[in-house]
Formats: C-alpha cells, sequence, structure tokens
C-alpha cells in the first residue's frame, strides 16, 4: 500500500508542469532559425493549459 503525504501531492503537478514545458521548449528550439509562428502558438497553447491545470 502507498500513501502520500501533501507534499508529495503538490509536487507531482508542479513537477509535471516542470516536465511538460521543458519538453515544449525543447521541441521548439528543434527547429534552425527559432520557433515559426504555428510552432509559437502552440507553445502558448500548451503553456495556458498545463498553467489552468
Amino acid at each position: 500500500m502507498t500513501t502520500t503525504t501533501r507534499s508529495g501531492t503538490r509536487a507531482r503537478p508542479t513537477n509535471f508542469r516542470g516536465t511538460v514545458l521543458v519538453a515544449v521548449e525543447a521541441a521548439a528550439q528543434a527547429g534552425k532559425g527559432g520557433p515559426g509562428p504555428v510552432r509559437a502558438e502552440m507553445t502558448r497553447k500548451i503553456t495556458g493549459a498545463v498553467d489552468a491545470a
């Protein structure tokens, strides 16, 4: 049986958010010359969705 502390419960969403944002940022920088308008908009939408959760 696994028990979760309050601090562990809070840490998971923060860790998940950080992981998602790092992945999005890495994908945005993968293309040469910086992100285009479509990639920038998707990054903004994903960041907004993660922040709202």
